[in-house]
């Protein structure tokens, strides 16, 4: 925690508020705060046209330190993806840099048009992700897929049936996203709750299948 403001940190955000991102994903990373550096930078490369875009791109690769022929070593995943190599891939990744090597090379991948479902199955090996979130939220995702994963997911498993609602959804198949909603809502944990996967089909939802949605009991407001 700074204690004294940093006129260069107060510039460098209100530039960032501005749309001009690469003044603070650099000055985080000059400062070695590399989760800082990497979340504003996956911030303004969500951002349309983003300014200086390849720049960050770089550094936000910088912040997993990778070895050299890393992205040789995913390009040759690309050729044969599978969990199995996903694992041996990552089999080594120091335990620091794990979570921005992992979320990078998910990212490189996506770029090189690498199966979204062998992807999403690696974004979510050690956990959910927000990547795994997103492939899903794209509409990329097969159930089938997500219901894999979800039968090793232990407590966790309704966060997965949830997505997959959401997979279901996206696909057309409102009968199935009933289905694997209730399944959801039956699964919930204190710390698993269906409450986010309902209302991302609520808030896409058509009149009628809003109607479809109140007769099977799945709620319109939180409780």
């Amino acid at each position: 925690m700074r204690l004294v403001e940093d006129p260069e940190l107060t510039a460098a955000t209100n530039e960032f508020a501005r749309g001009v991102p690469l003044p603070l994903v650099q000055y985080h990373f000059e400062r070695n705060e590399l989760e800082e550096a990497a979340t504003v930078a996956r911030l303004a490369l969500n951002m349309p046209d983003c300014p200086d875009a390849d720049t960050i791109e770089e550094i936000l690769d910088r912040c997993s330190a990778p070895p050299d022929d890393w992205n040789d070593r995913l390009d040759r995943f690309a050729e044969d993806p599978s969990l199995e190599a996903w694992r041996d891939l990552m089999r080594f990744v120091p335990e620091d840099l794990f979570y921005q090597r992992h979320r990078n090379s998910i990212r490189y991948l996506r770029k090189r048009g690498v199966d979204p479902n062998v992807l999403f199955l690696c974004a979510c090996h050690h956990g959910l992700t927000p990547d795994a979130i997103a492939l899903v939220e794209e509409g990329l995702v097969r159930v089938d897929t997500i219901l894999t994963r979800a039968d090793d997911a232990g407590r966790a498993r309704g966060a997965y049936v949830g997505l997959a609602a959401q997979a279901a959804y996206l696909a057309g198949d409102i009968v199935g996203t009933i289905r694997l909603l209730r399944d959801a809502m039956a699964s919930e944990t204190e710390w698993i709750s269906a409450v986010p996967h309902v209302w991302f089909i609520r808030e896409r939802a058509s009149e009628s299948e809003h109607e479809a949605l109140d007769r099977a009991g799945i709620p319109r407001e939180p409780d």
